[in-house]
This record gives structure tokens, C-alpha cells and sequence, in this order.
């Protein structure tokens, strides 16, 4: 196992200060630098996936690439999940246990798709319908009308919503637990605990708002995940993969 010592197996919610979130750097930078090309690469799959589907399908490649992504992160995470138990990237067992979520795979692609609507809806309310159409479907026309401010602000906004996922996708995923009671446990969690993740919902959004002016900041925003990962080993590593 690749988990350090300095990472409780059961800590409970409540005790955690804004100071654990050093503690999941601390094991994510740990797992990383164990294979840290193949760890680079596994999180460029999702971003892979969605550059492909929205640059070859014209007009709803954007839309489809919010459904197929997130399937692709769920693949991801069971990979990343499957070598830090038991040392091993196993493709063909990761593509097994993600088709066996079925529905609830579905579940969660829609859940993640309401990210890419609430930026929609925001651009509706802020801007006007027409801009958050031309947004939904890549239209260069519309999306060259708005300032990088304008954007970064947008894209930033998205991981408001997506905070309701942070324990919510690991716990179905990983823990086989329900979609309806792994975001009970989800809220409980983010108001106990909200010291290092309101800290780590800060440092995503300036990140993807960065991203707008520095492309490049692209690259240590996508290793932000294997941090989340730590963050629900620090909350429920007691529990054991199926």
C-alpha cells in the first residue's frame, strides 16, 4: 500500500482544521511520486477524451463530452484507487468494476453534468441566452464575444457545484454505496470539514480561472484530483475496496 504514515485511516470529520489539507498534498505527492509518468498520463484521459469528442463531433460534442467525461474520471479513479491497495494500474479490471456500477454510473454522469449546466445558467442570467447556446455548442462566433474575465469567471464558477461531488463520487464508486446517501454523507462532511476544503475549492477555482490566461496551469490543476482521492482516505480509509 502506498498510503504514508501521516494519514489517519479514520479521522473523524470534525477534528479536521484548515491544516489537513497539507496532509493530503502530503499523501498525494507521496502515491505520485512512486510512477509519476503513469500518474501524469492517467490524468490526462478525461481531458483527452473531452478534447476528442469536442473537437471531431460538431454541435453537441460539447454537450456528450459532459456525459462521457465524467465516466472516463470514474475509470480513472478506480485505476488510481486499485494501485494505491494493491500496487497494481489493472486496466481490464478497472473497465470491469466501472461497467458494473451500471445505473448508478449513470447516476453520476448526470449529477456531473449539472456542473456544465450551472455554468450555462449562468451565463444565461449573466450574459444572455443566446451566449450561453453558443457556449453549449462551441460555437467560435459567441465564444470569442466573451473577455478571458468573462471566461475564467464562468469556468470557475463550475466547481461551486462540483464541490457536492467531492466524497460523493469516491463513496459510490469505490464503497458501492447509494447515490441518495453518499450526498447525505457528502453535505455532513463538507460542514464538518469545511476548513481544508473550502481552502482546496479556493485554490481550484483560481487555478481554473488561471487557466484561461495560462494554459499551461492546465497541468498542476488536473493533479488536484489525486488529492481529493486522499481527502475520502482520510474520512473513510477504513472502508475496503470490493
Amino acid at each position: 500500500m502506498l498510503a504514508p504514515d501521516n494519514v489517519s485511516q479514520s479521522v473523524p470529520a470534525r477534528s479536521w482544521s484548515i491544516g489537513r489539507l497539507w496532509h493530503w498534498f502530503a499523501a498525494a505527492w507521496h502515491m505520485y511520486r512512486q510512477a509519476p509518468l503513469r500518474w501524469f498520463g492517467l490524468s490526462l484521459v478525461p481531458m483527452a477524451v473531452e478534447l476528442v469528442l469536442q473537437v471531431s463531433i460538431p454541435v453537441v460534442g460539447v454537450l456528450l463530452s459532459k456525459f462521457v467525461v465524467p465516466i472516463a474520471s470514474v475509470w480513472c479513479l478506480i485505476i488510481l484507487d486499485q494501485r494505491v491497495r494493491s500496487g497494481r494500474f489493472d486496466v481490464r479490471q478497472g473497465m470491469a468494476r466501472m461497467f458494473g456500477l451500471r445505473g448508478r454510473l449513470l447516476q453520476l454522469a448526470l449529477l456531473a453534468s449539472g456542473v456544465f449546466a450551472f455554468q450555462l445558467a449562468l451565463l444565461w442570467m449573466w450574459i444572455g441566452p443566446s451566449v450561453a447556446l453558443g457556449m453549449a455548442t462551441a460555437d467560435p462566433a459567441v465564444i470569442t464575444q466573451l473577455t478571458r474575465l468573462q471566461l475564467a469567471i464562468v469556468f470557475a464558477a463550475g466547481m461551486l457545484p462540483g464541490v457536492l461531488l467531492f466524497f460523493t463520487v469516491p463513496r459510490v464508486v469505490l464503497d458501492r454505496v447509494g447515490v441518495a446517501e453518499a450526498l447525505r454523507e457528502n453535505r455532513r462532511l463538507l460542514a464538518a470539514g469545511w476548513q481544508p476544503i473550502a481552502m482546496y475549492l479556493v485554490l481550484s477555482m483560481l487555478l481554473v480561472g488561471s487557466v484561461v490566461f495560462q494554459p499551461w496551469l492546465l497541468l498542476p490543476l488536473l493533479q488536484l484530483g489525486y488529492v481529493a482521492y486522499w481527502a475520502y482516505r482520510d474520512a473513510f480509509g477504513s472502508v475496503a475496496a470490493d
